[in-house]
């Protein structure tokens, strides 16, 4: 009898360490969520800390002790201390805004993509929206400072229409024509911010016309009476005007084989003269201009370079972008998951007459060799 006494007993003070065990282990997991790092005070979002190597290799992707050390271009940091080591941060833990927490507010854009159509904002948009730091405005273009209807409206309708976003996050809108709107550099400076950061987006301007006939042609049709008597008036252009035709030929050229220099097929295409009104308004640095052929074929780089320009934390890494052999572009890779453009993106150009497109290209030399002198820089269809 007593040996069975004791014999509970042993057990009881067995189940009694564990539960004991169990508690001071549960507290040092507890503990440790608590005081995870987070980049949005107050939001409870939560990163992940990664190292950062700056070398001169590129491209390579190497995991140590579970930390992620990525070597990429050293001209997108620089090779100062300052910028040898950064923290990247990811969406583990992030979360959306909504109307029930107080500290989301709708604040007007700090920073706007104000073109060029055709030359990429689309993918622009559709991956940096995936930043954790950047909340993008719901509606993908508003259209608020070139079309007088909207601008009536007034700007706290305007703010309305923005996301919600957390207090560090940044607000960013996307508008394309503003790039060739007359109005619209001085009420962005005026209304929102002379420190509003504007980024551009630029593409060979011969097939930034024939991506754009695709797309007007597709969501307008054909233009029935050519809105201009005589292609005789001389640029700058503002707020242009398109004259769609059955063929690419025919909606950039008039009946004397001349070009449409106002049409919108071809005056969107005039760089330099769109840009030198915005540098009129903004100072250069406030101002970044970028090749579509580098976020097209090399995107890591170039929101390295976005990313920089806008204060934000790094986040993009090479995994998360996979390139689509059987769509000809890059893809988001998110958590495993392969998220691609729709179909819209990469549509079939079509065949152009050759004649016409060396007509193009050399009446566009003029304005790409302006558009060089204008920012000091040469660009990928600059011969």
């Amino acid at each position: 009898m007593v040996a069975r006494i004791r014999l509970v007993a042993v057990f009881c003070t067995f189940d009694v360490l564990v539960f004991v065990l169990c508690i001071l282990a549960f507290r040092t997991v507890t503990h440790g969520r608590n005081n995870k790092p987070s980049f949005v005070s107050g939001a409870n979002l939560q990163q992940s800390i990664y190292d950062i190597s700056l070398s001169n290799d590129t491209g390579n992707h190497f995991v140590t002790e579970n930390k992620t050390i990525l070597s990429f271009h050293a001209s997108v940091y620089g090779n100062d201390s300052s910028t040898s080591m950064k923290t990247f941060i990811n969406r583990t833990d992030y979360r959306p805004c909504s109307w029930k927490i107080t500290e989301c507010r709708r604040k007007l854009p700090q920073a706007i993509v104000i073109g060029v159509k055709k030359c990429g904002t689309g993918t622009l948009r559709y991956f940096l929206k995936f930043h954790p730091q950047v909340a993008f405005n719901a509606d993908e273009e508003m259209h608020y400072f070139n079309i007088p209807s909207r601008h009536a409206k007034g700007i706290q309708w305007y703010r309305r229409h923005m996301s919600l976003s957390w207090p560090n996050q940044l607000t960013i809108e996307k508008t394309p024509r503003y790039f060739v709107s007359s109005v619209a550099p001085t009420g962005i400076r005026d209304e929102i911010s002379p420190k509003t950061k504007i980024i551009v987006l630029l593409r060979d301007p011969v097939k930034r016309s024939i991506s754009d006939y695709l797309a007007v042609r597709k969501t307008e049709g054909l233009t029935l009476q050519n809105p201009v008597n005589s292609s005789n008036q001389l640029p700058p252009y503002t707020d242009p005007i398109y004259d769609i035709k059955s063929s690419f030929e025919n909606s950039v050229l008039d009946l004397n084989g001349d070009i449409k220099s106002w049409n919108g097929l071809i005056n969107i295409g005039l760089y330099s003269n769109h840009l030198r009104r915005w540098l009129d308004v903004f100072p250069r640095q406030q101002i970044l201009v970028l090749d579509s052929d580098t976020l097209t074929h090399d995107p890591l780089k170039a929101f390295r370079l976005i990313e920089q320009f806008l204060d934000l934390s790094p986040f993009f890494r090479p995994e998360h972008f996979y390139f689509s052999k059987r769509k000809g572009f890059y893809c988001l890779k998110m958590s495993g998951k392969v998220s691609c453009q729709g179909s819209s993106k990469g549509r079939t150009h079509p065949t152009v007459d050759q004649s016409v497109i060396d007509k193009l290209k050399a009446f566009y030399e003029p304005y790409d060799k302006e558009l060089m002198e204008l920012l000091g820089r040469n660009f990928s269809w600059i011969s």
